[in-house]
């Protein structure tokens, strides 16, 4: 396997985990959100 394809995995899979993240905290940010309205 070339050295670049196998970079290119790892990249693509560093994508996706950030893309994991970046939802994660933001459905939590708007939770909280949604909660501080609600509850006062």
């Amino acid at each position: 396997m070339p050295h670049s394809e196998l970079h290119k995995r790892k990249k693509s899979k560093n994508y996706a985990i950030m893309l994991a993240i970046f939802a994660f905290v933001a459905t939590v940010f708007f939770v909280s959100i949604i909660r501080m309205k609600n509850g006062g």
